[in-house]
């Protein structure tokens, strides 16, 4: 039987769909470096990835939700960067983060003893013991956080050597452009260069948390955030995230909804006496 004109263009037409529909269901073949660190998932993960949970190591499929508030429009592209959230090891997250509380523990303890002896009251803490280098006063609840930061952050590269040695980056600085979308990290050796040719400019919108647990030598590859917060008088209360100063391209922005956004992981805080908890 002879086809006529219209049938056979109806045919291309089908064959030209169905050629389309098995290209846009034809798995991508999984990244090289997760291949070689983590078992094959089953046939059905590779082609169903938002069904089925992660393994470790594994890049996770989900996306943030959009941000609502100040600032809404930057961080939203933020979001789009091309950092990847990497599912860690449950053992070694719990090592992580006890590990971390110890250090939280042992740096408030070791600064209270030699610079205060006891822990302050909320006046003593409101004083101000001194001016810094812009004649802008120092409080002592100020003085005895940056000093604790300093003793955690130290115990914490010590601690973090043995648990995952080139995994971690301590007061990592990630940089982005609301224009591109794209997330750059800066090595501290960039920060250091900078602020050493007067340049502190050019870091202004960009976050720093105190610990960030990735890959080894892939600092957008990310785990892990956590942030450390002492409170200058003793307290079992949970310190409250920080917001932008105003003046901040991420002004009024809680440091958590940054991280989640531009880290796109679920940050942690680690407060002496609680430990790490969200």
């Amino acid at each position: 039987m002879r086809r006529t004109h219209r049938e056979l263009s109806r045919g291309s037409a089908v064959l030209a769909a169905c050629a389309l529909l098995t290209a846009c269901v034809t798995p991508r073949p999984a990244p090289t470096q997760y291949s070689q660190t983590v078992d094959s998932p089953s046939n059905f993960c590779r082609t169903h990835p938002l069904l089925c949970k992660p393994q470790p190591g594994e890049q996770l499929p989900s996306v943030p939700p959009p941000f609502s508030g100040p600032s809404s429009a930057a961080l939203n592209i933020a979001a789009a960067a091309k950092v990847i959230q990497v599912v860690i090891d449950a053992t070694l997250e719990a090592q992580i983060r006890q590990a971390l509380k110890e250090c939280a523990d042992k740096a408030r303890s070791d600064v209270m003893f030699q610079h205060f002896q006891r822990s302050p009251t909320r006046e003593e803490c409101l004083k101000v013991v001194e001016h810094d280098a812009r004649g802008q006063p120092v409080t002592r609840a100020m003085l005895l956080g940056r000093l604790q930061h300093t003793a955690a952050l130290q115990c914490a590269e010590q601690r973090l050597q043995q648990l995952t040695p080139g995994g971690f980056t301590l007061s990592a600085r990630y940089r982005y452009n609301p224009a591109t979308g794209e997330t750059e990290f800066l090595s501290p050796e960039q920060v250091k260069a900078l602020l050493a040719q007067g340049r502190a400019a050019e870091l202004l919108g960009t976050i720093e948390p105190d610990v960030v647990i990735h890959l080894p030598g892939q600092p957008l590859h990310i785990q892990l955030v956590f942030d450390f917060k002492f409170p200058c008088v003793n307290t079992d209360q949970p310190i409250p995230w920080r917001k932008y100063p105003s003046g901040h391209p991420l002004q009024e922005v809680s440091q958590d909804s940054a991280y989640k956004l531009v880290l796109r992981v679920d940050p942690w805080r680690v407060q002496p006496h609680i430990g790490a908890f969200r």
